[in-house]
């Protein structure tokens, strides 16, 4: 009989560590939760969600239970969002009383033309970011994954984002672009970390930069980056109002390498309360 006894807990725990196995893996195919998730993303405004085929799965990493479904069909004021899988983490002990609620959803997009920004730029503040990605921001690719927290009754509690920006063009003047730049990005409701910015200015190239947002009563920035400047007469002359050229002296042509450091801080209303710009370095050859 004690044989018994054992052999059956035995094989309940071998069916008990394949389940498991298979919800960390494969996950288990369900539709129960399809019109449900479709209904709450439908709450909220301008947001249409069409889903395919949902598994029922568990993060090991967070001992969470989460849905996940590959390449959703997102729409946001009918502008489509490139996304390809998007998991949706939900509490374990309602789910035992039937009661579904969201606590976290993970979203991770494909690759996409930065320029697809710019149909929704209305959402996105201040004014001015948005003059930038209209007006200044030519090309680039983005990839990112937003995590999405929500409170207990199911609205907005915070959000963090992650991504890498590639081959990103900013017109600066009608003569002037910053080119070729990459750079790798985490933000939240409150600060914005942009690293490993690279990219060039004609003559200049811009390296090893990082730029750090804190967004909490006002807006402060913080930025620093190494600078490789080779520039003749002919880059001077035609950038002479962007670089402030007063006269006093004519610069025919500068090679150097620089450290800057920038900080800016604006207030409520984003305008300009006070700023410093320091620079150190080793001017390799020049000619006045």
């Amino acid at each position: 009989m004690k044989k018994i006894v054992v052999n059956f807990f035995l094989i309940l725990l071998l069916i008990f560590i394949i389940f498991i196995s298979i919800l960390i893996t494969t996950g288990i195919e369900t539709n129960k939760f399809n019109k449900l998730i479709s209904e709450r993303a439908y709450l909220t405004k301008n947001i249409n969600l069409e889903l395919n085929t949902i598994k029922f799965k568990i993060d090991p990493n967070e001992i969470s239970l989460f849905l996940e479904t590959q390449s959703p069909k997102i729409t946001y004021s009918n502008i489509l969002i490139p996304a390809k899988n998007i998991k949706v983490y939900l509490d374990f002990l309602p789910l035992l009383k039937s009661d579904f609620k969201i606590k976290k959803i993970n979203l991770a997009l494909e690759e996409f033309d930065i320029i697809t920004l710019k149909s929704l730029s209305s959402i996105f503040k201040p004014s001015n970011f948005k003059t930038l990605l209209n007006n200044r921001i030519k090309e680039g690719k983005l990839l990112s994954e937003i995590d999405i927290f929500l409170n207990e009754d199911g609205l907005l509690k915070d959000f963090i984002t992650k991504g890498e920006v590639k081959n990103l063009k900013i017109q600066l003047t009608n003569s002037l672009n910053l080119e070729e730049t990459d750079f790798s990005f985490f933000a939240d409701k409150e600060d914005i970390l942009i690293k490993n910015i690279f990219g060039e200015i004609e003559n200049i190239k811009i390296l090893d930069g990082d730029i750090k947002l804190n967004l909490d009563k006002g807006v402060k920035i913080n930025s620093s980056f190494r600078s490789e400047i080779n520039a003749d007469q002919k880059f001077l002359d035609r950038n002479s109002s962007f670089l402030n050229n007063q006269k006093i002296f004519h610069l025919n042509n500068l090679k150097a390498n620089l450290n800057n450091n920038i900080f800016i801080d604006l207030d409520d209303t984003y305008k300009l309360k006070d700023y410093k710009y320091t620079i150190s370095g080793k001017i390799i050859e020049s000619k006045l």
